[in-house]
Order: structure tokens, then C-alpha cells, then sequence
């Protein structure tokens, strides 16, 4: 009781003055709510926190939401030497008698592939799955964007594995040992609107060091949307950039799951788009050797970045 009565404490102070709940039998959803995330943006995240006031435990088993093409649920964690990493869970446990907090830094909802743009203010449908209490229907709130918009985390791959990708405090990310970026928070640069150099400058910006070089190449750019292939420190990966109207920024960085049609779709392109970009994209990677192609390839899992990583390390 005493950890019960600490946790929604703990949520009354989260969560604003508007904050709204649902319940369902013994289960009680605590505000629901998705942090507004950049107009471009295709990915976001949903937090909330789920009540258990029965005797018999529960288990959140799925999430669904017209607004996003996919939902999965994620959660992170960090080791003693202050590595966090974060992977796709099948289930999220619901002791009884007890509260679970979705939150940045823990249990959290993947919403990838948005449908359309979320502003602050709506409320967007969506269902919950339990083992137990079934499917219960509620609503997700758009909260101001910032605190915990899903744009500052990094997540594994999503349909493609249970890759996990893991970052430092200081904001260095690395995917299964395989790729990384320091994501120093340096700010992004003037836009020249020569998109192949605005491209490089921008990822050197946020993830090159004097003792840690990075080669951006090669970049294949259509429409407001690019694939760009980076190499640092013998190890490597490729971002995935969009252009809105302040220009371009990195929407997220991934490994060979960036090549698959599903994960471009998944961020908005068509079917014939996402296949153009793809064979432009393998072309011009075909043009620096297999040696280079197996480095982009190496880097397990996607790290979620977004406009609002600029000037943003955690």
C-alpha cells in the first residue's frame, strides 16, 4: 500500500492539471498522453500511468491507435555505468495493488508511422490490450511538446528483430557495439539550400568530434526526405533525414532495417517512393564497395533523433 500511495503521488506531480483517466474494472489508465511531437515527424511516444487495484495481476499485452501505423511497447533501462538501452517488450506487467508509470526512461509506447499531425490540445482515440481486463478503449491527450517528446530516445528495431540500442548520459549512442553518435547538442547549421552539403553539415554538427571524425557519404536525397550513409571510428550507419521549413534535421539513425521498404513506409513514404529512394540510396552505396555497405549494415537497431534532438542531449 505504502508503494501504491508513493506512485500516485508520484503521478499526481507528472501529470498536469487537466490530466484524465479511464477505468476498466480493477484497472485504471491514468492519463494517457502523447507529447507533441515536431509536424514532420512520423514517430512519436505515448505515456500514462496504469492502475491495478484487484487482487489478480494484469499484463498490458498491446496497444492500438488510428494515428500511428504500428504501436510497440518499449522500455529502457540503464546499467551502473550509466548505459541506458532500450528494447521491444512483448508485455508490460500490472502487479495488483500496485500503479505502473509509462514514463521517459522506462515503459513507454512506440507510436511509429503517424497518420496525421498531432497538435496540443487533441485527444486521439486508441485501446489498451490486457491479458486480463481485455480491450479497453480510452483517449490519448496531446500534451505540450518537450519533456519527453520520443524524438530525444533511442529504440530498437522496430519489425525487424529485437535489436537493442543504447546510449550514455552524455548522449553517446551506440547500437549493439556497432554504430554510434555523440549527439552533443551542438546547433544545427544555417541552411545553405544545397541539400547534399546541407546534409553533411548538419550531421557533422551533431555528431562529429576532433578525436572522433565523421564521413558522411554517399547521400541520396528525394524530395524533403534522404538517406545518408555515415562512417566514425571504424564503425558506421545511416540516417535518415526530412526537410520541413526550417530544413533538414535527422529523424533517425538505423542499420540494414533502414533498406526495407516496410521501414519507409512506416515513415510516410508510398510504396513506389520508398522503393525509388531505396534503389537510388543502394546504388550510390554500391559505388563505395561492399567493405562500406556492411559498416552501414552494421549498425543493430534505430535510434529515434528528430528535430528536437537539435541542441537536445540527455
Amino acid at each position: 500500500m505504502t508503494r501504491l500511495l508513493g506512485l500516485m503521488a508520484a503521478l499526481c506531480l507528472a501529470f498536469p492539471a487537466h490530466a484524465h483517466s479511464v477505468t476498466a474494472g480493477d484497472i485504471e489508465i491514468i492519463h494517457p498522453n502523447i507529447p507533441q511531437p515536431a509536424s514532420s515527424a512520423m514517430a512519436a511516444a505515448g505515456y500514462m500511468g496504469i492502475s491495478n487495484a484487484g487482487d489478480q495481476p494484469d499484463r498490458l499485452i498491446g496497444v492500438e491507435t488510428p494515428v500511428a501505423k504500428s504501436a510497440m511497447l518499449h522500455k529502457s533501462d540503464v546499467n551502473a555505468d550509466g548505459v541506458a538501452s532500450m528494447t521491444h517488450v512483448e508485455g508490460i506487467d500490472i502487479p495488483a495493488n500496485d500503479t505502473v508509470v509509462l514514463e521517459s526512461g522506462g515503459y513507454h509506447i512506440m507510436l511509429m508511422g503517424l497518420t496525421q499531425e498531432l497538435t496540443e490540445g487533441q485527444m486521439v482515440p486508441g485501446v489498451l490490450i490486457f491479458e486480463q481486463a481485455g480491450r479497453v478503449e480510452m483517449e490519448f491527450a496531446i500534451d505540450p511538446p518537450g519533456g519527453v517528446d520520443h524524438s530525444t530516445m533511442d529504440h530498437s528495431a522496430v519489425g525487424h528483430g529485437t535489436g537493442t540500442e543504447t546510449a550514455s548520459a552524455e548522449g553517446h549512442a551506440e547500437g549493439n557495439g556497432h554504430g554510434h553518435g555523440h549527439g552533443h547538442g551542438a546547433a544545427a547549421p544555417a541552411m545553405t539550400g544545397d541539400d547534399p552539403t546541407d546534409i553533411e553539415a548538419l550531421l557533422k554538427a551533431q555528431f562529429d568530434t576532433p578525436e572522433s571524425p565523421l564521413t558522411v557519404a554517399p547521400i541520396t536525397v528525394q524530395g524533403d526526405v534522404a538517406i545518408a550513409g555515415w562512417s566514425q571510428d571504424g564503425r558506421g550507419g545511416r540516417a535518415f533525414l526530412r526537410k520541413d521549413t526550417e530544413g533538414w534535421f535527422v529523424e533517425l539513425c538505423a542499420g540494414a532495417g533502414l533498406m526495407l521498404p516496410q521501414t519507409q513506409q512506416g515513415l510516410g513514404l508510398t510504396p513506389a517512393d520508398a522503393e525509388t529512394l531505396l534503389a537510388a540510396a543502394r546504388a550510390a552505396e554500391a559505388t563505395l564497395g561492399t567493405e562500406a555497405i556492411q559498416r552501414f549494415d552494421s549498425f543493430d537497431g534505430m535510434l529515434m533523433i528528430g528535430r528536437a534532438g537539435h541542441g537536445h542531449s540527455d
